[in-house]
């Protein structure tokens, strides 16, 4: 997982993980329709495309486009409220309430759904990567924050999300069929989105995607929460 997470992202990253999150918002929002994502930011080259095609910086990809990358990377604002980076080689599609990742990784930033299959991948508070292998497995890692997956009719989609992310899941669905992934945590799915298995991130894991940033950035949003996390998460004995 960390391996991809490095391959997918490389510069990109180090251009600039952080800076994504001061789009965020502090407290989580309830998604609403996913209508389009803006390409904000090509990077190492022009191998981005929608549909096809080759994507220009502000050009707009709607529901049921698709945007992929070739060895390039890309920026991406999802209705003005997320902001996300598609790693190299990857493959978003483009919902009417969330994207699919087909291949590669994606590093989200605010209130953004993803779809695992029939299954629904939802945020509270949260930056966090989604990477899918060869095999169509998912890894769900949460850097910050609190994410879950579950029914598309389910508990949480049932919700109004009015609490801020945190370690702490808060009573959470009675049914047990949602799962709660916090800080510092990587879950693994089928492609249809049934649980495999679960687990905290070792401190190397963790420490490889933040060594990825560039040292000096004095605006950097949510990565103060960022370092809490790690810290919480690592420190903490």
């Amino acid at each position: 997982m960390n391996n991809r997470l490095v391959a997918a992202f490389g510069g990109l990253l180090q251009l600039g993980l952080l800076q994504v999150v001061l789009m965020a918002p502090s407290a989580p929002i309830r998604a609403a329709a996913f209508e389009q994502a803006t390409i904000k930011r090509l990077v190492d080259g022009r191998e981005v495309y929608i549909d096809g095609k080759a994507a220009r910086v502000n050009e707009v990809a709607r529901s049921g486009q698709q945007v992929r990358t070739g060895k390039s990377r890309a920026e991406l604002l999802f209705d003005g409220r997320a902001t996300g980076y598609l790693g190299r080689s990857s493959v978003i599609t483009l919902g009417n309430a969330c994207f699919r990742l087909s291949k590669g990784a994606v590093l989200v930033s605010g209130p953004q759904k993803a779809c695992l299959g029939t299954k629904v991948l939802g945020v509270k508070g949260t930056t966090y990567v989604l990477t899918r292998a060869d095999d169509g497995l998912f890894d769900f890692v949460v850097l910050e924050g609190q994410g879950y997956v579950g029914p598309e009719d389910g508990y949480e989609e049932k919700q109004d999300s009015t609490t801020s992310g945190s370690a702490a899941v808060a009573a959470g669905d009675p049914s047990g069929n949602t799962t709660y992934v916090c800080r510092c945590e990587v879950a693994r799915f089928t492609p249809d989105g049934e649980f495999v298995s679960q687990g905290k991130l070792s401190r190397s894991q963790y420490q490889a995607l933040l060594s990825l940033h560039t040292s000096g950035q004095s605006q950097l949003g949510k990565s103060a929460e960022i370092k809490d996390a790690f810290s919480e998460c690592y420190n903490a004995s």
